[in-house]
């Protein structure tokens, strides 16, 4: 039973939700829900977005109490812990008409639930290939993990790669509420930020299936720099979002990024005074982006080649 109090602050919070995800989730919440089932697993991981979130709960804890909450919602060979119980609600969720992905979206746990799904076919430029991908467009949410959640709804991630996953195909999965799908050949943060950044994890898992989600985020954000056209289009972001903290993989490879970059650009150990930047030609930006790259995938290569040998 979730506490009063902890039941409140979700309806505080929800409240003041975007308006879609209100929408979705309003029927399902309140005492008459039309879903008792799955109001009562939308309750749980919001109980843990409030104590991770807001009362800085330790994960551990959070965790213990997201499950004991999830145990009872599945049948008894599922749960022995979240990794099993989310696979359960997988499968209960698909039988309702819905799309399930339990899991993590580093540092915190929290799934993404929605309703439809829309393939397109697409051939992406790469530095140094081109990849061919399936995107799946998702549509109508109830859940978007934790950090949608956090910003009520202002952000979160939009979109994501699966390979040789099962049940999931191959392809990648992209938040259709980002995009004008009708114009998409106009929409850099589509053709870039999306399409490119995560076609590159795509190659890279094939080409380097050992990579760790920090590498693969590295190699991703370079691939952005190479291809969009000025500071402001991508680079003063990773600047304002870069972190030494290796358990956040985005914010940590965005940290790599802008310290091998001041090193090359300005022969000092890290530069994050934006005006300084906003000085330089961004094309010098690209250039030790496309080097970088370029460094690593032969380093990449080379550790291969001692792998086999």
């Amino acid at each position: 039973m979730i506490p009063q109090d902890i039941q409140q602050e979700i309806y505080d919070h929800l409240d003041i939700m975007d308006p879609k995800t209100k929408s979705m989730v309003q029927p399902l919440l309140g005492q008459g829900s039309v879903d008792p089932e799955t109001r009562d697993v939308l309750l749980a991981y919001y109980w843990y977005f409030i104590l991770v979130l807001k009362h800085k709960e330790s994960n551990i804890k959070a965790e213990d109490i997201l499950l004991r909450q999830l145990r009872g919602l599945v049948s008894r060979q599922y749960r022995m812990n979240l990794d099993t119980v989310e696979k359960a609600l997988s499968k209960q969720f698909r039988a309702k008409g819905y799309y399930f992905l339990g899991g993590y979206t580093l540092p915190y746990r929290g799934p993404y639930i929605w309703k439809r799904l829309e393939r397109q076919e697409f051939d992406v430029e790469l530095p140094d290939q081109v990849q061919k991908v399936t995107v799946f467009f998702m549509h109508d949410f109830l859940m978007r993990s934790w950090l949608h959640f956090e910003t009520y709804g202002a952000s979160g991630a939009g979109g994501w790669v699966k390979r040789e996953q099962p049940p999931w195909d191959d392809g990648l999965y992209c938040v259709a509420d980002y995009h004008d799908l009708k114009r998409l050949e106009d929409d850099a943060g589509f053709q870039i930020s999306l399409l490119k950044h995560e076609a590159q994890h795509f190659a890279d898992m094939a080409d380097f299936p050992e990579l760790e989600s920090a590498d693969l985020e590295y190699r991703a954000k370079l691939v952005e720099l190479i291809y969009y056209t000025s500071m402001e289009d991508r680079f003063i972001r990773f600047i304002r979002e870069a972190v030494n903290d290796s358990s956040n993989p985005h914010e940590y490879a965005a940290h790599l990024i802008l310290k091998e970059l001041s090193e090359l650009v300005f022969n000092e150990p890290y530069v994050q005074d934006e005006n300084r930047w906003q000085a330089i030609d961004y094309n010098v930006v690209r250039e030790e982006a496309r080097q970088l790259l370029a460094e690593n995938t032969r380093c990449m290569g080379t550790k291969a080649e001692d792998r086999n040998t």
